[in-house]
């Protein structure tokens, strides 16, 4: 009996783990800022739960993102702006073909809330 019970438990934790959503690819959000809103878009690999890429706001440099991971439906990472001595940390839920992220406060920046979209 306990040998199907585990078999089962080991089952189930795979078919979470394949449920996993992958956001590889490009995306866009219009971010409210203290300036106005402005265009940021990003651009994601993932493998497993690891996750990699860049972020660029507007005609900025493009900024690597640190840090990264998706969990479930759960994605968080870290954006550094070394010259302008500011950290934007992103944790956001995946639904599908949009992420809703809560950005923390940095420097001036007094945090936010964003919708990204997938460039398709």
């Amino acid at each position: 009996m306990f040998a199907l019970l585990r078999s089962f438990l080991l089952m189930a934790s795979l078919s979470l783990l394949a449920l996993a959503a992958d956001i590889t690819g490009d995306w866009k959000a219009d971010l409210q800022t203290p300036q106005g809103v402005v265009q940021v878009s990003y651009s994601f690999k993932q493998q497993g739960e690891a996750l990699t890429g860049t972020w660029q706001a507007a005609q900025s440099p493009i900024v690597q993102i640190s840090d990264g991971k998706v969990t479930g439906n759960r994605v968080s990472f870290v954006v550094k702006i070394e010259a302008a001595n500011m950290v934007f940390a992103h944790d956001g839920e995946i639904n599908g073909d949009e992420i809703r992220f809560t950005m923390k406060p940095s420097g001036e920046f007094p945090g936010s809330t964003v919708t990204a979209k997938k460039v398709k």
